[in-house]
């Protein structure tokens, strides 16, 4: 079949014009694929769009419990990887052929220079919502460029027009009740006034919608509810933790489709995320699970990667003998030298709201609660202070100076300690986030009581921020809620600045935790495997041997 006729047949080009889709032809190159090859990998990401010309393939897809099973078959005619085309996305599916197969395949990077060229093709592309919604979309503030999202919601219109309803009806209630009482004559004056208070009040409701959204990345979902200068509350969970997904809608729900998502996580009392007022929730829900698969599928393509490396290493003929990097030694442990506290004591900043060791990040409470804290010990030293100041330099006191004074000198030490153990209060209380775990830890000067809790990255199941009121958001400092799945339950960073830095830095920690430990596992299995194969080649040469 021609090439034209055959991408006509194909949805997304259905609508070009004879031209663009000759141009969009010149593109298409022919491969042919034996029975039983991949054209993809679920997982994998792409850059191509196949179109069977003849044959057929079978659709496999990887679930999250980490089975492979068949979903359908792509037969003449019909096409896979319009997301990838045209957003560079990962397959969500693995396509083999059951049949000697030919495919026309178009490269992203050649059909990304046609539209520049063309620029008219794009407007005749007949694309799938989603995608079309992605390709419009702008970044979002402070987005990671290796984590981009793949969904973006706010609520429903509907909101927005029942938030404006009560002020629209006041405004027809005021109308009507300033004509009845002064008829025409004060209408203009008092129209144009109440038009610009409700012009404010319209705006102002605008934006607190707009302030809130949901958003689905590739590594997690977020939710953001903000009132400018009252506070900001944000949720994330990362999508390998999501437990179970509920969708509840009423009738209108049913009507303007919206409904309400509560997403469940494994940590402490049930810990769920709700999106209320969400538009196309089984759309959201979809692209969810579609992600979740996409990560556990691409765990197992790595993994089997690794294996098929393996296999070629120990099989290969003209295999020599591998030399194996000697490890380097640990450093060895030198005694605790006297001083050691001293150097504990002045590696850790004074007033710093921030700092890094090593390979430990630590938090504290922002200064404004140190202020809360010597409030009253720090006026009291400075009075009493001055109060030394001027009795020494008196000699109205005559005899009883001295023993003014040394009153005055118990009550300055008095004063200093008062003030160094509200300083030394607030500077004990740090959060603390390593490679590995998650560490906060509350404690009084002194040898007086300390409270220690921990908890391994790995168990940490979602994390929501909160700025509780108009200090906050200016001063930028809020708590940043995680919860776990361990006996710790939830941890609480109480008061840290910039808690939307500290909410990202946790959630980088566990990504790279996570990227370490599936190293770790792989490198296990390819050590078991390497045994295994080892122990095989013995066995065959001991049979070799007997013959």
């Amino acid at each position: 079949m021609d090439t034209s006729l055959r991408l006509k047949s194909v949805p997304v080009f259905a609508a070009l014009s004879s031209a663009n889709l000759g141009l969009v032809a010149k593109l298409a190159t022919k491969r042919y694929y034996p029975r039983g090859e991949f054209l993809c990998r679920q997982g994998e990401f792409g850059d191509t769009l196949y179109i069977i010309d003849s044959g057929e393939a079978i659709l496999r897809q990887t679930d999250l419990q980490g089975l492979e099973r068949p979903i359908g078959y792509l037969r003449e005619g019909e096409a896979f990887g319009i997301d990838a085309l045209l957003l560079g996305d990962a397959y969500d599916c693995s396509v083999q052929a059951t049949t000697p197969l030919e495919a026309l395949c178009i490269q992203r990077q050649d059909f990304e220079r046609l539209l520049e060229e063309h620029p008219g093709i794009q407007k005749q592309l007949t694309l799938p919502r989603l995608v079309r919604e992605r390709l419009r979309a702008r970044s979002l503030p402070a987005q990671d460029k290796d984590e981009p999202w793949l969904l973006f919601r706010r609520r429903h219109w509907l909101v927005l027009a029942r938030n404006l309803l009560l002020p629209f009806l006041i405004l027809i209630a005021l109308v009507i009740g300033v004509t009845s009482l002064n008829g025409l004559t004060r209408l203009p004056f008092f129209t144009l006034s109440v038009t610009v208070i409700m012009a404010f009040v319209l705006l102002w409701f605008y934006i607190d919608w707009r302030n809130d959204f949901y958003v689905v990345t590739t590594q997690r979902i977020l939710h953001r509810e903000q009132v400018i200068l009252r506070f900001e509350t944000r949720d994330e969970a990362p999508l390998a933790k999501i437990q179970n997904i509920n969708i509840k809608r009423g009738l209108v729900g049913k009507l303007f489709n919206f409904g309400t998502m509560a997403i469940q996580t494994a940590g402490a009392k049930g810990a769920t995320i709700t999106l209320d007022y969400l538009p196309d929730p089984e759309g959201m829900k979809q692209v969810i699970f579609k992600q979740a698969s996409h990560l556990k599928s691409r765990q197992k393509h790595e993994e089997q990667e690794e294996i098929r490396q393996e296999l070629e290493r120990k099989t290969r003929k003209d295999k020599t003998e591998e030399k194996w990097p000697i490890p380097p030694l640990p450093p060895e442990e030198t005694p605790q030298k006297r001083g050691a506290w001293k150097r504990f004591w002045f590696s850790r900043p004074l007033l710093g709201l921030r700092y890094e060791q090593a390979d430990r990040i630590t938090w504290r409470k922002h200064w404004i609660f140190l202020v809360k804290r010597i409030y009253l010990a720090l006026p009291a030293f400075v009075l009493i202070t001055i109060s030394i100041v001027i009795i020494s330099s008196s000699s109205a006191l005559g005899q009883r100076r001295l023993p003014v004074l040394l009153a005055a000198l118990v009550l300055w030490i008095a004063s200093v300690f008062w003030l160094w153990w509200k300083w030394e209060d607030w500077r004990n209380d740090e959060y603390i986030v390593t490679k590995n775990s998650i560490i906060d830890i509350v404690k009084k000067p002194l040898f007086f009581a300390e409270e220690r809790k921990e908890a391994s990255l790995d168990m940490i199941q979602n994390v929501s921020l909160k700025k509780p009121g108009p200090l906050a958001a200016l001063l930028n400092f809020g708590d940043v809620v995680i919860q776990t799945a361990g006996p710790g339950g939830t941890f609480t960073f109480a008061g840290v600045h910039r808690p939307s830095e500290v909410q990202r830095t946790i959630f980088r920690r566990i990504e790279a935790y996570e990227e370490e430990r599936k190293r770790q596992e792989r490198e296990q299995r390819k050590s078991e495997l390497s045994t295994w194969f080892q122990i095989y080649h013995e066995m065959e040469q001991q049979k070799k041997a007997k013959t």
